[in-house]
């Protein structure tokens, strides 16, 4: 199935097709307009879950705006809203701008995991995998303790130092995590870390990823909630949510935070490093936005 085949537009003259369809495949409704900013921010997560399952589901986009009566006749009452039809049944929905993770769970119990989601390699040393695996597992204070004796061993291991401060902020730890990332030098190999430091700093004390989804949809110029839910996303995975949040702050409000949206998206073009592809295309964006 190519992708003009599980990304389609939806509207009264097809949508009787898309139900029959989902007969054979889920189908993911996607209700947006174009003017909702949260729809944007949503839109490049949708499509890129759509092309990692890569037919396993369809994504039917329908523009409220174009298509009224059809999405009142849907139920919908606010935007961004998500209905997974299955069998020609609802199976599921979520509204409001939601992180990657919710809508993954959202389809997994139809579709499985995406094909690159499945069997993940691990990857590292065997004492870097052990402490990946103790990470799982929620045993920080073994991983801690195995990581003070391997950096005592070697101390210009730096990869041991930078996994140190990980798992100080898995423990909550974050000054202690600070103090181990200051006294590593290279830039590069500590750039995920000190980015996921300043954005679980961003958000101590702060309300939830979920009240501020809330918030997110209910109001379109609410720059400190794209601002905090773009922190959420990062420590969550989600990248291409969080920049997209971040250039909805950098264009409503340049001052929040003191210039607060620049810096903080580019803190996650650190986090991702200039390699990724991620990260031209933004930065091509974010020129466009700031002149």
């Amino acid at each position: 199935m190519n992708q003009a085949s599980y990304i389609v537009d939806v509207d009264q003259n097809n949508v009787h097709e898309i139900i029959q369809l989902s007969l054979k495949v889920p189908v993911l409704l996607d209700f947006w307009a174009t003017w909702c900013q949260p729809c944007k921010a949503l839109a490049p997560v949708l499509e890129k879950l759509a092309n990692e399952y890569q037919g396993r589901f369809v994504l039917a986009k329908v523009d409220t705006d174009a298509n009224p009566t059809l999405s009142q006749q849907l139920g919908v009452r606010s935007i961004p809203a998500l209905k997974l039809v299955v069998k020609g049944q609802l199976a599921g929905e979520l509204n409001g701008a939601q992180p990657e993770s919710e809508i993954r769970r959202l389809l997994e119990p139809f579709v499985g995991a995406a094909p690159e989601q499945q069997e993940p390699e691990e990857e590292g040393d065997e004492f870097t995998i052990q402490i990946q695996r103790a990470r799982a597992m929620g045993a920080f204070d073994q991983a801690l303790q195995a990581l003070q004796s391997a950096i005592k061993e070697q101390p210009k291991t730096l990869e041991y130092q930078v996994l140190m401060a990980d798992v100080l902020m898995d423990m909550d730890r974050l000054e202690d995590a600070r103090q181990v990332l200051d006294n590593i030098q290279d830039e590069k190999i500590k750039a995920t870390a000190v980015g996921r430091l300043f954005f679980l700093v961003e958000l101590q004390g702060f309300e939830t990823a979920e009240s501020l989804q809330y918030r997110v949809a209910s109001n379109d110029k609410d720059v400190e909630a794209r601002y905090f839910l773009a922190a959420n996303c990062v420590l969550a995975g989600e990248y291409d949510a969080a920049m997209e949040l971040l250039l909805q702050v950098i264009t409503l409000d340049r001052t929040f935070k003191e210039d607060g949206g620049r810096k903080a998206l580019l803190k996650v073009f650190d986090m991702l490093g200039v390699s990724d592809p991620r990260v031209a295309p933004y930065r091509r964006r974010l020129f466009t936005s700031l002149h």
